[in-house]
């Protein structure tokens, strides 16, 4: 046993060199829409879906925790082709994003978000947010920081900071580097990426055909697993009170079979937003906005419509 620990521990080490300085390569284009936004020292990658017909209004989608702008896609296309033009961002560390490292000067993603958006129109109450699981818990930090249009939550959820406790264990290059090997070589097994995509989904048929390339490419994309070590202690804790004096219209969807957030974390988001229009996934897991995109593009023209 102690050699077996010996040889796991001598192949992290080996490996710890995986954690240098990683910022997103801007020359390349995963997507044929796809864009960089730099500030700082970050580079973030986003993809607009114009407007088809007459432009109705501009939305930012900010995807869920280890998902990137594909997991929008679906939703992008339809709402696109009623008029509204959909941008969708890369949070920092994820999808095609610089990765964080303890050498850069950090910005809080809701800032970075804020600009990119800004830089693509500034007035912010043109702006429709929405936001999915961890996205949705940024875009409510943002709707406290500046006026908005409108505010449209996908089975959000209030972000946290981690526990200083585990600081001195997490953000190791041992532990980065184990981080990088795991996402970056556990994520080939298809089969398991498919029945994590169940889990998100709850819908079999879905699962199995799903493109796995849409997840893994930007999750083994250099640097991922120490980015996510590093974000752990930059995350901004969603600000619950001040969430509840955002003025803008909230649409707040949640889903019945969503196992990812626990009572507490939806709760939390139903009573900050006791106003706002609702609507019951019923059947639908925490990833709805990729299988139910139809039903929920629904959903969200008629809460536009109002």
């Amino acid at each position: 046993m102690k050699k077996v620990l010996s040889f796991v521990l001598a192949v992290i080490i080996a490996f710890s060199a995986m954690t240098m300085a990683f910022a997103a390569d801007t020359s390349y284009k995963p997507y044929e829409n796809s864009q960089y936004f730099t500030y700082g020292d970050y580079d973030i990658h986003y993809r607009v879906e114009p407007a088809k017909g007459e432009m109705k209004g501009r939305i930012l989608m900010i995807h869920g925790f280890v998902c990137s702008t594909y997991a929008w896609r679906n939703m992008a296309a339809n709402l696109s082709n009623e008029g509204y033009e959909c941008v969708m961002v890369d949070v920092p560390n994820f999808g095609f994003s610089t990765r964080e490292t303890a050498d850069m000067t950090i910005v809080d993603r809701e800032t970075l978000i804020l600009e990119l958006m800004k830089s693509i129109d500034p007035e912010t109450e043109n702006w429709i947010l929405a936001g999915h699981s961890m996205g949705g818990g940024i875009a409510v930090n943002i709707a406290t920081m500046v006026p908005i249009k409108a505010l449209m939550l996908y089975c959000p959820c209030p972000q946290n900071e981690f526990p200083q406790a585990a600081e001195k264990i997490v953000k190791t290059k041992a532990m980065e580097g184990f981080m990088n090997l795991f996402f970056k070589y556990g994520t080939k097994l298809n089969l398991l990426v498919k029945l994590v995509i169940f889990a998100a989904t709850n819908n079999w048929s879905f699962a199995m055909k799903y493109d796995v390339k849409g997840v893994t490419a930007p999750v083994q994309y250099d640097g991922f697993g120490a980015g996510i070590c590093e974000m752990m202690y930059n995350v901004k804790a969603t600000d619950m009170e001040a969430a509840k004096n955002i003025s803008s219209p909230v649409l707040l969807c949640q889903a019945e079979k969503d196992i990812i957030l626990n009572d507490e974390q939806k709760s939390a988001m139903n009573d900050a937003f006791p106003n706002a229009t609702t609507y019951f996934v019923k059947g639908g897991g925490h990833q709805c906005i990729e299988d139910r995109a139809d039903e929920l593009t629904k959903v969200t023209l008629d809460f536009l419509n109002k």
